[in-house]
């Protein structure tokens, strides 16, 4: 490149003019010069390149990169939070359904209710999904499983109700041998002539002893040596006829059996319910405290 820049000054020191043949010769060799240098410079960037490369983490095959606008995208969406807790996921899914219901109640087009319809079928999915595995959670594991106790097949439920029966048929027992029943009545009370016979059925089926107190004076066919009131109607505030109450002679504790007509079965339920004590299995038979006679048997 000297000897050309030499020749090139010496032509110029010289004021010649250059033929076609030497500004030829001239232009070849500024060339070779230009692109003998051009080669050590591509080497180096070349170097560059290829140390930054490996100085970066190791990418395999994959070492295609996204645009640096699509990268900060991504970098935005791993930034945010990658799950809503089930609460705001339930609570999404109930707006989203809502807007989806007004947009189509406000302009019922063809979209809109093909939008909420698709939408409320996913919701009826997830319900069918959850019931689902509900009833495969209960079908494994027999301690939640409530039709084991409260069975609803048909022949099980017979077997259920003939020993729940049992066991209250053996209670009302149990309450005959402590407790004594009051039947009050008059003598003009249609309803207290065809609950008599009823009464005296049920106190024969289960032994109980029944005292039989008219409140007009007055006698039924089925209990003709019934008892006149002495103020024992007004002391147990008996307003309405017929009635049958279970007392306890020496606690003075009492269960209103019947008020009205009713049915041995119904006072068979009534039983059943009124002496029953939630969370207390050893107490089942005895009367609730509330139903304590204030002023009689051992509260004198």
């Amino acid at each position: 490149m000297i000897r050309s820049v030499a020749v090139y000054q010496y032509y110029r020191n010289q004021k010649k003019s250059l033929s076609l043949k030497e500004l030829g010769s001239l232009g070849a060799a500024l060339f070779l010069v230009l692109l003998s240098y051009s080669f050590p410079l591509k080497a180096q960037q070349a170097t560059k390149t290829s140390s930054s490369f490996f100085e970066r983490k190791a990418e395999g095959w994959h070492w295609y990169r996204d645009s640096p606008q699509e990268d900060k995208v991504e970098e935005a969406v791993r930034s945010s939070p990658n799950f809503l807790s089930p609460t705001q996921a339930i609570e999404a899914q109930r707006k989203t359904l809502e807007t989806k219901l007004h947009a189509a109640i406000v302009e019922p087009s063809r979209d809109n209710i093909i939008a909420y319809i698709i939408a409320q079928k996913a919701l009826m999915d997830q319900s069918q999904k959850f019931s689902e595995m509900w009833k495969q959670v209960v079908m494994t594991t027999p301690a939640l499983d409530e039709t084991l106790t409260h069975p609803v097949d048909q022949n099980a439920r017979h077997v259920y109700y003939k020993e729940q029966h049992n066991k209250l048929e053996k209670r009302i027992m149990r309450l005959a041998s402590e407790y004594g029943l009051f039947f009050f009545f008059r003598k003009n009370c249609s309803y207290c002539h065809h609950f008599a016979p009823i009464v005296k059925r049920f106190a024969q089926k289960y032994g109980w002893s029944v005292l039989p107190i008219s409140l007009d004076g007055g006698t039924l066919s089925v209990f003709p040596n019934a008892k006149q009131n002495n103020g024992i109607a007004e002391r147990l505030q008996i307003a309405h006829v017929p009635a049958l109450i279970a007392i306890h002679p020496k606690s003075g504790q009492l269960i209103p059996l019947a008020y009205g007509l009713t049915s041995e079965s119904e006072i068979e339920n009534r039983v059943e319910m009124l002496t029953r004590i939630p969370g207390d299995p050893s107490q089942r038979g005895s009367p609730p405290r509330e139903f304590i006679l204030q002023g009689s048997g051992g509260q004198k």
